[in-house]
């Protein structure tokens, strides 16, 4: 297998991570510098990739499918927030946003890329002044910036704030202003 390296901190050395401990990019492998009769359109076009295609195939994407979740918005469409997840944007409306590997969440998990992520970890939602987050009693915890989020009260999240759910899995809270 090649080595596999981190768009921002560079190569690990930790064997069969799919993910940097440091900050959840997805890894790619180590690269040889494009060559100068490489065309742009022989390589991959997901960011921080760049790996030759064979027959236009990524090896990195076509082996090792990136976890997007399923998104259910039970809100009509109304968008509070948004969080930035490694795999992409979700937003969050103006009701409840469930995340966790079960059926009933709103994002729901595979239990094999995020096994610490419990069936139903956390719920974020808008009070009418800001985005909240409580977590739902998971084994591995909620956390915003590092500090731990009570089942009871919850805590408030603002625009750059960094939620992590469990050990691995982490968003970034982007907030939208209210649309009149």
């Amino acid at each position: 297998m090649a080595a596999l390296m981190c768009p921002r901190h560079g190569p690990q050395e930790t064997p069969g991570l799919r993910f940097c401990p440091e900050c959840m990019e997805f890894l790619v492998p180590c690269a040889e510098p494009p060559q100068a009769e490489s065309e742009e359109s022989d390589r991959c076009d997901e960011p921080g990739c760049g790996m030759l295609l064979s027959d236009g195939v990524c090896a990195v994407h076509a082996t090792a499918p990136t976890p997007k979740p399923a998104v259910t918005t039970r809100d009509g469409g109304h968008t509070t927030g948004i969080l930035e997840f490694p795999w992409g944007s979700v937003p969050v409306g103006a009701g409840e946003l469930i995340i966790g590997r079960s059926d009933e969440s709103s994002i729901g998990f595979e239990a094999d890329a995020y096994p610490n992520v419990s069936r139903r970890h956390a719920v974020l939602w808008h009070d009418g002044r800001s985005l909240r987050v409580r977590d739902e009693d998971s084994l591995n915890g909620t956390y915003v910036n590092d500090r731990p989020v009570s089942s009871t009260d919850g805590a408030r999240v603002s625009d750059g704030d960094v939620i992590r759910f469990g050990a691995h899995l982490r968003a970034t809270v982007r907030n939208r202003p209210e649309q009149p």
